[in-house]
């Protein structure tokens, strides 16, 4: 964890080194300025020599004006360091994600993985520059401090050493416990940011069962049993805080106790005492430092190591080494054996099947019997347990899967738009295409009268998964969509359920011309659409079970007439 860490900082590691210097540079100023101090009251107050005090006064100045110089320029400087890791970070984590396969996001909760993308990565960007320079600017103030003040009375040193050592045991303890409080933290905060997202996406349906209170009932509990991993964190943040200021109190009570009795008995001169005072206030600076980079450490630390387990997931799904591109496809597929399962029960056993290149084809079957999943194995949004899918007689496997999903059309049941304008949506993926194109895609899935309609038309900006916008005209977006992609192989999962039955005809007409020449799979509901494909499958629990043309299935009598007849009663 701690090399993925390091990694992090190679792109900037001069300007993290030369940063370090300069706090080097400042912490030996600090341990400059007490020194003057010690010279002007032993040496030049006794000789009563104004002009050399005034010198060595602006040459205090000047080493102050320094220090400050040189702290803006370091924190300014450091920050972006720490800004830029905690942004390459947060993008290698996203990148990682967009890998996963979609059983991975089966398994997670939106917010979880989103309080690991932001709220996570914020505290370790935090410690990034602050932790190593802290540490480097405390370490020389407090060893430097140690060694002056040994050197200069070895007696009087050897107390504040003997509490710095009890201290330093104690830190240790206390940091262990801090640690493992801070990662519990983080997962109950997750937990919290994932009913959010649920309680988000799903607000039409809370606000359409009057179910607000129950829902808000519902986060107040997660956010109580934060609150309540958040007061055992705090009562030892709050126990090690408070106990700095009394191990700082305690020093300057043996000073006193010590420092007094020695002065008192000529062991000591007052100078000297007045130069410890400043040298422990010194050495007090950086050890309430500490304090604070020690909470910061465990924080940030807790976040990377969510983050570190994250990326240590292998993605399911992987290209091959040599992977080839998918390219110059005729549209032959064969499902060879096909075996596949969610984890809870088979969905496919042993599928065979062969589609020529320019067929079209159909999946129809009751509700859970497997048809989107076809789909989705042929898209690698998963992978089979057993058997192979070939596309143009090569196993999908060997080929890279954007190249794969870049031949494949797909228009879905959900459809998905994007919060921006319907030109991105319609262009999604193809940033080289011109308005005309656009437009025609759109006359083509008859969706350019309302886009006309739209106040900005095809800038019209329509909202969080186009919210603007009904069913039948999202999906005719996700259509016009598929036409401007003019893909060899085309999968319409159920691409016309959510139009009416005006729109689904003039769809339907668009959707004929799209699968022209090309290889089509649609998966259906309304069996009116598929009646036209080349041979309609028939699945039921996880088997082809009827093959054929719609004439020929409607001869068999069997479960394919079944429920075409019923889908004809219910369009009645």
């Amino acid at each position: 964890m701690i090399n993925l860490l390091l990694s992090y900082y190679k792109p900037y590691r001069k300007k993290l080194l030369a940063m370090l210097l300069l706090s080097l540079l400042v912490a030996a100023l600090d341990l400059v300025f007490p020194i003057l101090v010690r010279h002007i009251l032993n040496v030049e107050l006794p000789q009563k020599n104004i002009a050399h005090i005034f010198q060595l006064i602006g040459i205090l100045f000047v080493m102050y004006c320094i220090s400050f110089g040189l702290t803006y320029f370091m924190n300014y400087h450091g920050t972006l360091i720490s800004v830029h890791m905690e942004n390459d970070m947060r993008q290698d984590l996203f990148r990682h994600l967009e890998k996963m396969s979609f059983r991975y996001f089966d398994d997670n909760k939106t917010g979880q993985l989103l309080s690991r993308i932001t709220t996570d990565l914020t505290e370790i960007g935090e410690l990034t520059f602050k932790g190593p320079n802290d540490l480097i600017i405390c370490s020389i103030t407090m060893l430097g401090t140690i060694v002056i003040l040994t050197w200069m009375n070895p007696f009087l040193a050897s107390f504040i050493v003997l509490l710095l050592v009890m201290k330093t045991v104690h830190t240790v303890y206390i940091n262990r416990k801090m640690k493992q409080r801070f990662r519990a933290n983080r997962a109950l905060y997750g937990d919290v940011s994932a009913q959010v997202a649920e309680d988000l996406n799903g607000i039409r349906l809370i606000k359409a069962f009057a179910l607000e209170e129950q829902e808000a009932g519902r986060f107040a509990d997660k956010c109580n049993v934060y609150i309540e991993g958040r007061r055992k964190s705090t009562r030892l943040v709050a126990y090690f805080s408070g106990s700095i200021a009394f191990f700082s109190n305690l020093i300057n009570v043996v000073m006193m106790g010590v420092g007094g009795w020695m002065i008192a008995t000529e062991r000591l001169l007052f100078s000297d005492f007045v130069a410890f005072l400043l040298y422990v206030n010194l050495f007090m600076k950086p050890l309430l430092r500490l304090t604070v980079l020690t909470e910061m450490y465990q924080r940030g630390m807790a976040g990377f190591s969510r983050f570190y387990e994250l990326m240590q997931i292998e993605p399911e799904i992987q290209d091959a080494p040599d992977a080839a591109v998918c390219r110059d496809i005729k549209g032959e597929i064969v499902f060879d054996h096909v075996h596949f399962s969610y984890g809870n029960g088979v969905v496919l056993e042993d599928l065979t099947l062969t589609v020529k290149p320019g067929e079209k084809i159909a999946f129809v079957g009751e509700t859970g019997a497997g048809k989107t999943t076809v789909a989705s194995l042929l898209l690698r949004f998963y992978e089979p347990q057993k058997g192979r899918i070939l596309l143009d007689g090569r196993d999908i496997r060997e080929y890279t899967q954007q190249s794969l999903r870049r031949a494949i059309g797909l228009v879905q049941q959900d459809v998905f738009l994007f919060s921006d304008s319907v030109n991105y949506n319609i262009a999604y993926g193809n940033d080289s295409v011109k308005q005309a194109e656009i437009e025609k895609a759109a006359r083509l899935a008859a969706a350019d009268e309302f886009i006309e309609r739209l106040p900005e038309k095809y800038d019209t900006c329509i909202g969080e998964r186009g919210v603007k916008l009904s069913g039948g005209q999202k999906q005719r977006i996700a259509i016009a969509r598929a036409f401007l992609k003019n893909p060899p192989v085309l999968v319409l999962d159920e691409a016309t359920s959510a139009l009416d039955t005006a729109t689904e005809k003039l769809v339907q007409e668009s959707l004929e011309r799209l699968s022209a020449n090309r290889t089509t799979i649609t998966i259906a509901h309304r069996l009116s659409t598929i009646i036209n494909s080349d041979r309609i499958f028939v699945l039921q629990n996880g088997i082809v079970a009827e093959t054929g043309t719609h004439l020929e299935l409607m001869e068999k009598n069997g479960i394919y007439k079944r429920l075409y007849e019923l889908n004809e009663k219910y369009q009645r």
